[in-house]
């Protein structure tokens, strides 16, 4: 996800934020440190991986792991965004900060475009990886 969201901003220049949500967290925290919002990032994804894992063990599938996306993918849209600065679905008042300030949102529906094709995503690779585990150990 942190690739996809990292590419979308820096080398594609079509993520509709200036840098990934962790940072906008942290930066809204005072922190702006990109390591710490980078272990941030995979710390969030590594604890939803086992969460998933340890909640279903042998009955894990691929759409199981699609629905922990999508739920967290609406916890972003309804907790974590107002917290960022961003606003219900990204409806706040980001868009309103000039293009270049760090928590800048140039649309919601672009916002909630992207950050659910980057979960559904996250989803895919959690439920082919950790099933790809399982089957190993």
């Amino acid at each position: 996800m942190f690739t996809l969201i990292y590419a979308s901003i820096h080398v594609l220049h079509w993520a509709p934020f200036n840098v990934p949500p962790s940072a906008a967290f942290l930066y809204n925290l005072g922190i702006e440190n990109r390591a710490y919002s980078l272990l941030l990032h995979f710390g969030y994804g590594i604890l939803w991986s086992f969460v998933l894992v340890y909640t279903f063990e042998d009955d894990l599938s691929m759409g199981k792991a699609l629905l922990l996306a999508l739920i967290l993918w609406f916890f972003m849209m309804i907790v974590y965004s107002p917290l960022i600065g961003w606003g219900l679905f990204g409806n706040g008042f980001a868009h309103h900060l000039p293009n270049q300030h760090p928590i800048y949102l140039r649309s919601a529906v672009s916002y909630m475009f992207v950050t659910l094709l980057v979960h559904l995503v996250y989803g895919l690779v959690l439920g082919f990886l950790n099933r790809r585990f399982q089957t190993t150990v």
